[in-house]
């Protein structure tokens, strides 16, 4: 296989070369240090590379609900059929921050889809509107956020308090889609089991007119300029609705109702930006690790601090080596929350939407939530323990993958590129590596182009090309059909990348492994063809090597076209000026692709690496020899001993003995191992090969 020269990963700093002292030296700049989170005794570069493999951002940025929403509304269409119902669907599904569905492990209520049934001819709003509405909404003597429905007459909804006729939240609950007959559907991209949501349904009357309580909403001002005056009137121009819902403390839950600002979160947080989202993600894992049982606290409890959060941070501080210390900060806010016991409501400001909760359960939370914020990373480690998110090393645990890391935390270095060269760089490796050889080629190359990234933005160092440094890796595949399928992929996602020669060359081995393993003739014939095409567009290719070149050449070889082989092992010999330092190596994954002279040097050594141009004078004599033709292969046989002879390469020199037992000139095969093992005396194999040509050619001149 072609071992041209490509960009690596920077595995250590180079030595500095020597040279004399000058006279004065210039100030240097200190050493940049890693910043440290010593809260959660985690530093935040560190931090944040592990959050974007954990959760990675292109993953958060495949959420999509549009298709799931379209197929739930088709069946939807089915029941409601009169305008004076519709439905809107609600929940982290459809506002974008729902968790990825866990293939080991179970989380309660997430995702989670909710229907919300709108009688839209039962118009509610306040009676100082001046308007007709189905019913008027009553505030007094009520907790805040809470409110009653007033109608003028009894009816099968109703019901009396105090001599008023309300609109019964009870009786309006019953008035809910049925999902008798109702089939499911299947989706990839969340739960569209129309039943289930069906038993997550409310009521809702609409409330056209944005309430008077929320006026402070699009008035206060805000830091980050988001929500954009733009979103706001959307917003206010909606509405919003009523529903059912009762504050857990009312003794009058029969006839009480709430605000519902859903359509309105749902706009929101669909304007959020994907690190946004990929934020809120995160801070939900570590609810559902720490905080979900007692279900004191709810998701719904943290998106609200989240959303006042936003209006305080400027949407350009909202990045990628932000968003550990937003996240942290998060953290700190529900903290802070629980022990003053508040949680403002975000549309209704002056809401407490935690008021209910008794101290007890507060003096509960308070060390659990300060047992996150001290052990941040520690928290998501254990969630992994007993869940698996689809995109995840099924075999490896994320302790195990981020070992260089936990290790450079424990040693509390505070040397920022130590950092990433120690614990960064080799965490980064072993997760591609583990994605790769699980089949997910996505999240291997994705693995990759963040760690580019992180180098250049935090260390203004560039390691390479992406694709060249994911080619090493492809190399190092053991199992021939995952490593075939990687190149595909490579070549597929890189097509347009300047170095795309060299990853269709090896593509091009990788097919000739194939052929050896194919057992039908046609079987062969196509895999034949496909390997052939896949080298010509190698070669054809801008850049490409002639390592490249001699691999082709050695396929056809092994295929028995040596009248096609001769042509690209002469270009081959005529340009190895131009590309001096090109060279093969092949190793047990190229076993079957290479003749039995080349597989006794694999046994022996594990492999065989040579200046292309040398194993070209090897293949260039064998085809001289297989096509009869004598003298070619020894004017060949001159001009390479004199190549070998140049070079003083033991691999070199076992290649030249090689040739000279095909020519049977034994003698000079003796003298050619002997050489091999003059330059490297540990060469086993060289000095059997000595002493093997060394009998033949006794032998003959004795006969």
């Amino acid at each position: 296989m072609a071992t041209a020269t490509v960009e690596g990963m920077p595995m250590q700093e180079a030595a500095p070369t020597p040279g004399p002292t000058p006279e004065a030296e210039p100030a240097q700049e200190p050493e940049p240090t890693l910043e440290w989170d010593w809260t959660g005794n985690v530093p935040l570069p560190h931090f944040s590379f592990f959050l974007n493999q954990y959760l990675p951002l292109y993953h958060v940025k495949k959420i999509q609900s549009a298709s799931l929403e379209t197929e739930i509304h088709e069946q939807l269409a089915t029941l409601v059929k009169t305008a004076d119902k519709s439905c809107e669907l609600i929940g982290d599904v459809f506002e974008g921050w729902a968790l990825p569905p866990v293939v080991v492990g179970k989380l309660e209520d997430s995702p989670r889809v909710h229907l919300m049934l709108v009688y839209n001819d039962m118009v509610c709003g306040d009676k100082e509107d001046d308007q007709h509405y189905f019913a008027t909404v009553n505030t007094k003597d009520i907790n805040s956020g809470y409110l009653r429905l007033i109608t003028a007459e009894e009816g099968r909804f109703t019901a009396k308090y105090k001599d008023v006729i309300y609109i019964s939240a009870k009786k309006m609950s019953e008035y809910c889609l049925q999902p008798a007959g109702v089939g499911g559907a299947s989706s990839s991209e969340g739960p569209a089991d129309l039943k289930t949501i069906l038993s997550k349904q409310v009521v809702a009357f609409p409330h056209p007119k944005w309430p008077k309580k929320a006026e402070g909403w699009a008035k206060r001002e805000r830091i980050s300029g988001w929500p954009n005056q733009d979103t706001i009137k959307k917003i206010m121009s909606a509405g919003c609705h009523v529903v059912p819902w009762s504050h857990p403390q009312s003794k009058t839950k029969e006839i009480d109702w709430q605000y519902s600002f859903a359509v309105a979160e749902r706009i929101l947080m669909q304007s959020l930006t994907d690190i946004q989202r990929q934020c809120l993600m995160l801070l939900k894992i570590m609810y559902y690790e720490s905080l979900s049982f007692p279900r004191i606290l709810t998701p719904e409890h943290i998106k609200v601090l989240f959303l006042w959060e936003c209006e305080n941070i400027p949407q350009a501080d909202w990045t990628d080596e932000s968003l550990p210390s937003i996240l942290l900060c998060l953290v700190d806010r529900i903290l802070h929350a629980v022990i003053y016991g508040e949680i403002p409501h975000y549309f209704l400001g002056n809401t407490n939407v935690i008021d209910h909760i008794h101290e007890e359960f507060i003096f509960d939370l308070m060390p659990r939530i300060s047992n996150v914020r001290q052990n941040p990373l520690q928290k998501l480690l254990d969630f992994s323990r007993l869940h698996t998110f689809p995109f995840w090393p099924r075999n490896t645990s994320w302790t195990q993958l981020i070992e260089p890391i936990l290790a450079d935390i424990e040693s509390q270095q505070d040397d920022l590129q130590k950092g990433f060269i120690n614990a960064i760089l080799p965490a980064s490796q072993t997760i591609a590596k583990c994605h790769i050889d699980e089949g997910r080629f996505e999240e291997g190359v994705e693995t990759y182009r963040d760690l580019s990234q992180r180098f250049k933005d935090v260390l203004s160092r560039d390691i390479g090309s992406v694709l060249s440094n994911l080619t090493s890796v492809a190399l190092s595949i053991e199992d021939l059909d995952i490593s075939v399928g990687f190149h595909e992929y490579l070549a597929k996602t890189f097509s347009d990348d300047s170095r795309i020669a060299s990853l269709k060359g090896n593509l091009g081995c990788m097919y000739h492994a194939k052929y050896h393993e194919v057992t039908t003739d046609e079987e062969k014939q196509q895999m034949a063809t496909k390997t052939e095409a896949t080298f010509q567009e190698a070669i054809a290719s801008p850049g490409s090597s002639i390592a490249t070149r001699t691999d082709y050449a050695n396929f056809l070889c092994q295929t028995g076209k040596y009248e096609d082989a001769i042509p690209q092992l002469l270009q081959i010999i005529e340009g190895r000026k131009s590309q001096p330092s090109a060279g093969n190596m092949y190793t047990k994954e190229e076993y079957k692709t290479v003749d039995e002279n080349i597989q006794r040097e694999i046994d022996a050594h594990k492999q065989i690496s040579a200046p292309s141009y040398v194993y070209s004078y090897y293949l260039l004599i064998a085809c001289y020899v297989a096509l009869g033709q004598a003298e070619d292969a020894k004017e060949t046989l001159k001009e390479f001993e004199e190549a070998a002879y140049s070079l003083k390469d033991d691999a070199g020199y076992s290649l030249l003995g090689y040739s000279f037992v095909r020519t049977e000139n034994y003698k000079s095969a003796t003298t050619a191992f002997a050489k091999a093992v003059e330059i490297n005396p540990k060469n086993e194999l060289a000095m059997e090969n000595e002493l093997t040509n060394t009998a033949l050619a006794m032998s003959l001149e004795d006969g």
